[in-house]
């Protein structure tokens, strides 16, 4: 495992944000992980966590490292335990659902890590949001909350360049939509990481 202070001493000194988004990298880089965080991820964040509880996320790159970049050696569904119940991996198919059919959610417990093959779109917009409306309050059984707003940035992925996405508590998200345009015409595959939030 690479330590903070090792990866800190590799970056040339710059903004925090910055940093924190080349340590980011160089941690993807070290377990040979070709696709690349999305520019929308809170890197500060990122590394904040990571700091905080360094095996659930060294369990989850080490997960992304035998999925990604295609996904395509995907063969089972279902849900994994990576670090117990504080970091598990979720593979499933899809069919990308149209826009008007999703909403914002957003969790308290748990980080979410998304990959998925595209084209597809996303949605992001800051929990604290003061166009939030919401449409179901955040439910502890169900570990999420789900909301509608004017603040949401939405992006796309193109089939050829798939981004990892990060979202954490303080991330309401659209988890991938149809983008505009595309016909599917078979399911797509998504794997999930469910990372245990460090308050």
């Amino acid at each position: 495992m690479i330590s903070i202070a090792s990866l800190a001493a590799a970056v040339s000194c710059g903004s925090k944000k910055e940093d924190a988004a080349a340590m980011a990298s160089r941690l993807l880089a070290d377990k040979g992980i070709t696709v690349q965080f999305h520019p929308s991820t809170d890197f500060v964040e990122l590394m904040r966590q990571y700091k905080a509880n360094p095996d659930l996320w060294e369990a989850a790159f080490d997960c992304l490292a035998k999925t990604a970049p295609g996904l395509s050696g995907i063969t089972e569904f279902g849900t994994t335990e990576l670090v117990g119940k504080k970091c598990y991996a979720v593979f499933s198919e899809y069919i990308p659902k149209p826009f008007e059919e999703t909403k914002l959610e957003g969790h308290h417990d748990y980080i979410d890590i998304q990959l998925t093959e595209g084209p597809v779109k996303w949605g992001v917009c800051p929990a604290d949001s003061p166009k939030l409306n919401v449409l179901s309050e955040y439910d502890p059984s169900i570990e999420a909350g789900f909301y509608l707003s004017d603040d949401t940035v939405y992006y796309t992925q193109e089939v050829d360049q798939p981004y990892i996405f990060v979202f954490f508590p303080r991330n309401l998200h659209n988890p991938s939509f149809a983008a505009d345009g595309a016909a599917y015409d078979r399911p797509l595959k998504k794997l999930v990481i469910k990372v245990a939030n460090a308050e």
